[in-house]
């Protein structure tokens, strides 16, 4: 998303929200528990590369 609210995923790892932030379309800032399960099974890193 970028701006000022960043994504799920960047909520959960503390990171800067990219303007073209590969987890923003799939994980918006309003269901931070949906990538909190998903992070948890696969990990950020798998995650992205499925993304990819």
């Amino acid at each position: 998303m970028g701006g000022n609210s960043p994504c799920a995923s960047c909520k959960l790892l503390r990171r800067r929200c990219a303007k073209d932030c590969i987890f923003a379309p799939y994980f918006p800032s309003d269901d931070p528990h949906k990538f909190a399960i998903v992070h948890k099974v696969f990990g950020a890193s798998n995650v992205s590369k499925m993304l990819q």
